[in-house]
């Protein structure tokens, strides 16, 4: 009996010392893991006007850091990072680019969904927000401006809307009218952007029949009929 319980403390023993290695690389120094916690929950104290949820907890073994995932309390949709910065220089998030681009990504694709019924989806890609972000620095977050606000600064943002369908080639006049809305709707709202990347979904994968349209300026789009000339095949 006292054979078989030495033989499982042995087991466990091996078991603990050749886990190890890989739980720090993977999850790094438990006594570090720990005290970055407490330090994100005084950062978040701090920073924060609101209650924030902290998701999870991650280690890069590469660069010896930890960041955490949260959102606010009330608003799952939001998930930012919080992270110790690489030169230890205390603890830095991307809450502002997140919430903005959030707020991007909701108003267009809600039109997008509204003109193709629910079967396309749209993102902005922000472009360099560090401008905007460092006049807010020293204001509580929930105090700052939203995206309406600040948008005019992301001049070199990237807008990619994906139809959740094949191009239908015998309602092209249909389909150039469903863009130009979406195209007067972006100038409308007065979103600023480097390009935009307009793409419908292949037919099928053995015979590429993809549509892609886009349009680096829409100086030139006025109407439906110009649609045409920023169209190209995915297979080109």
């Amino acid at each position: 009996m006292r054979r078989n319980k030495k033989i499982a403390l042995l087991g466990v023993l091996v078991t603990f010392v050749l886990c190890s290695p890989v739980y720090y690389v993977t999850e790094g120094s438990p006594i570090e893991r720990y005290k970055f916690k407490k330090e994100l929950q005084g950062y978040i104290q701090q920073r924060f006007s609101q209650n924030i949820l902290i998701e999870n907890i991650k280690f890069s073994f590469e660069n010896g850091i930890y960041w955490a995932f949260a959102h606010p309390e009330n608003n799952q949709e939001l998930s930012f990072q919080i992270s110790r910065s690489w030169n230890d220089q205390g603890l830095w998030d991307d809450y502002l680019r997140a919430s903005w681009s959030t707020e991007a990504d909701k108003e267009l694709e809600s039109f997008v969904k509204q003109i193709y019924s629910q079967q396309g989806t749209a993102r902005i890609k922000l472009g360099n927000t560090r401008s905007a972000e460092e006049k807010y620095t020293t204001i509580p977050y929930g105090e700052v401006p939203g995206y309406q606000d600040v948008k005019q600064e992301f001049k070199d943002s990237i807008i990619y809307i994906q139809i959740d369908r094949s191009f239908k080639k015998e309602l092209a006049e249909t389909e150039y009218d469903r863009i130009y809305k979406i195209v007067q709707f972006i100038q409308a709202e007065g979103h600023t952007f480097e390009r935009i990347l307009f793409s419908f979904k292949e037919e099928n994968k053995n015979s590429p029949s993809g549509k892609s349209f886009e349009f680096n300026s829409l100086d030139k789009v006025n109407s439906k009929d110009d649609i045409v000339n920023f169209e190209r095949s995915l297979s080109d």
